[in-house]
């Protein structure tokens, strides 16, 4: 007969594992939505420019005359120049001291891609913690869109990801990569292994902040479950 602990201690690898699945899949979901507004910005801000140029053209040719070989290519030159800035200028992600200046409601967005582009800069042992904020992030931009911002658990939320998750990622990468492998001396463990504690702090503070938020929801789903039970059903029994 299979030992119970045994049994207990596979179907929660087994959950963990599913768990790290999930948060991986909507961390890869959200990179491609992020790629793709992205590209649709700059094809937008491109399409935009040349079509002034066009319209430009178009008016100068009819109040003024027809700008001759020589023009076009000067409005050829100066569309690929302009073009090139248009879509050079879509907004990467903001840095740590500008995370501060988002509202509550956008700053899981802003916060998940900057955490994103800061991905490389990691061990890959915290990839998993990684993609498990990413998915706790995707939870809470919906949530925190629909409470004031000046929301006790909001602002808890802003606190730790405008001020406290950066100051994680920005200490651990400024130490020299060579150095980071190096034990601590305090208790035993190394630089990577301590960022990937730090990050599941982070998780774990992002997931209690969620479900602090959906008490109230949850707490409405079953009094309003209660009444049609005695609305309902009690006037059928009657």
């Amino acid at each position: 007969m299979a030992d119970p602990d045994q049994v207990v201690a596979r179907n929660d690898e087994r959950l963990r594992r599913l768990k790290i699945g999930e948060a991986a899949q909507v961390a890869r979901a959200r990179r491609r939505e992020r790629a793709q507004a992205t590209l649709g910005k700059r094809v937008g801000r491109g399409a935009g420019v040349v079509g002034a140029l066009v319209l430009a053209v178009i008016v100068w040719g009819l109040l003024v005359g027809p700008i001759g070989i020589g023009g076009l290519m000067l409005v050829f030159l100066a569309g690929l120049v302009a073009t090139a800035l248009a879509v050079l200028s879509v907004g990467t992600p903001p840095e740590p001291t500008r995370l501060g200046e988002a509202v509550p409601a956008a700053l899981p967005a802003a916060t998940d891609a900057w955490l994103d582009r800061r991905r490389r800069e990691l061990p890959a042992l915290a990839a998993p913690q990684l993609d498990a904020i990413s998915a706790q992030l995707a939870t809470l931009e919906t949530q925190l869109a629909r409470v004031p911002a000046g929301d006790p658990v909001a602002q808890d939320v802003s606190r730790l990801l405008a001020k406290h998750l950066p100051e994680l990622v920005e200490s651990y990468t400024r130490v020299p990569a060579e150095q980071r492998k190096r034990t601590i001396e305090t208790d035993g463990r190394t630089l990577d292994a301590a960022l990937v504690d730090g990050l599941k702090v982070v998780e774990e503070e992002l997931a209690r902040a969620s479900d602090s938020l959906a008490e109230g929801d949850r707490d409405a789903l079953v009094v309003q479950g209660k009444f049609l039970e005695s609305r309902y059903k009690g006037d059928a029994g009657v």
